[in-house]
Formats: structure tokens, sequence, C-alpha cells
């Protein structure tokens, strides 16, 4: 069995616990040292207990805690050589530091965990798949596009984390100047609801998918309840659909097979 701990997702900051009855992960730490702790804490958590911390990429909305994290807690930090040599003026020299390459197997305590990279503007951007008992998390924010790799790689996940940015509309007669949208429009950028439903639905035709939870909502280019719906009536099945939050961490989620 897994079970999932989504601290919060958005532009604010990213970072969520995975585990099983052996082992704990943080998939990004994207809050401040303290605030991770704390909101650690409110689901009854403690960082000491962490096997490692993964990063997806050296933006701050990712790495922000990472190294008060890595010195105060001991935790391993694990990333692509990339993202280290990108995000370098955020650590300081002290934190435990191991690597991984794209695609590779990790086994991290009892858990097994598959890099998979992801379309993104930054010097190296990974997604994740984590596995344990025949049960498996994919975890994908952060991306402009899918490719087939990230399709080959989530068919396993029963289980899936999965941006859902913004609404097109919404980002085009927004606030942000013509230069961002076009950034956050591209192919690494960030992926609309539209698009995010589309391959929720191609999950749970050909994959083993029964649950997804939608994150990195953007806050001026978007709206929960439109996403919701919006991803909602794409599905052809039956699917347990989730919204992260920015501003609090939310229940545990167990993963199960269908």
């Amino acid at each position: 069995m897994l079970k999932l701990f989504m601290l919060g997702s958005g532009s604010g900051g990213n970072a969520c616990v995975v585990q099983n009855e052996n082992t704990m992960i943080l998939i990004d730490a994207g809050f401040s040292g303290a605030e991770i702790r704390r909101r650690m804490q409110l689901v009854g958590l403690e960082p000491d207990d962490l096997e490692a911390c993964l990063i997806t990429h050296e933006h701050g909305d990712h790495i922000k805690g990472a190294s008060i994290l890595s010195r105060r807690h001991k935790v391993p930090l694990l990333m692509h050589p990339a993202t280290k040599r990108a995000g370098h003026r955020k650590f300081s020299g002290n934190e435990r530091m191991r690597h991984f390459e794209m695609k590779e197997v990790m086994e991290l305590g009892s858990l097994t965990v598959t890099s998979v990279p992801t379309l993104h503007d930054s010097a190296s951007s990974t997604g994740f798949l984590v596995e344990s008992g025949g049960v498996s998390l994919g975890y994908l924010t952060d991306l402009g596009a899918v490719t087939e790799d990230n399709f080959l790689a989530m068919r396993k996940a029963d289980f899936l984390i999965m941006e859902a940015n913004h609404d097109r509309d919404m980002l085009w007669n927004g606030p942000y100047p013509s230069h961002l949208k076009a950034r956050v429009d591209s192919r690494v950028g960030h992926l609309s609801n539209k698009d995010s439903a589309e391959f929720i639905a191609l999950l749970a035709e050909l994959g083993n998918l029964n649950g997804v939870m939608l994150a990195h909502l953007s806050e001026k280019n978007n709206d929960p309840d439109l996403a919701m719906s919006v991803v909602s009536q794409r599905q052809e099945r039956d699917l347990n659909i989730i919204l992260a939050r920015q501003d609090q961490p939310l229940k545990p989620i167990e993963v199960e097979k269908k």
C-alpha cells in the first residue's frame, strides 16, 4: 500500500509525502523548512523520518526549503546533476546530496522510484513513478506537453498527481505580460486544464488509473471549479478526482489498485 500526503501545490510552493509501511519520501520542498515541518506535523508526520527528498527541478517553488531541510533533519536530497548546477546558489554545500539520471530506477528503502523526463523551461525537469507492493503513484507537474515517455511511465500508475495549471482563455485575457503568457502556454511551460483532461482520459482508458489529484493550479489563470469541471467532463470512466490546495495540506489518500 502507498499513502499520499499532499502538503501543498501551486506557484507559492509544492511538496508532498509518499510512504508505505517502512519508508517515507518527500517530493519537492517548495516551502520554507519551517513551513514544511509545520505542514508535515499537521498530518502527523516528522521530517526526521524522511528517507529522502526528491527534487523535480530548480525553480524556487519546488526547491525553496530543500537546503535547510537537508541540513537540519539530515535528509538526503536527490536530483539530476543539471538541477544541482542550475540551483547551486540555493545550496550551502553542506547538504546531503545524491544524483539520479533520467529514467533511472532507484531503490529508496522499500520504495522503488523511477525518474521520468518532462518538458519544462528548467535545466532538467523530472516526474516520478513511486511503486510499492504492486501499487504505483505518479507525479507529473511543471510540464508544457506530455510525451511518449510520460505516457509509458504513467500507464502503470494507479493514482496520479497531475498538473492542471491554467485555463487558456483566462491566461491570454489575464494580467501576465505577453512574453510570460507565451512561456506558460508553450511546450516547455505548463499544462492547461484541457491538456490535462486529455492525458488523464488516455491513462484511464489504456492504463491502471483510478484516481487523480489536480495540482499546481495557477491562482491568476485558473479556477478550481473550472479545472474540476473540465477534467471531470472529459472522463469516460468513473475516476476519483481531487484538487490539491496551496494553503494547507490535504487528508492522506490511500493508493489502491482498481
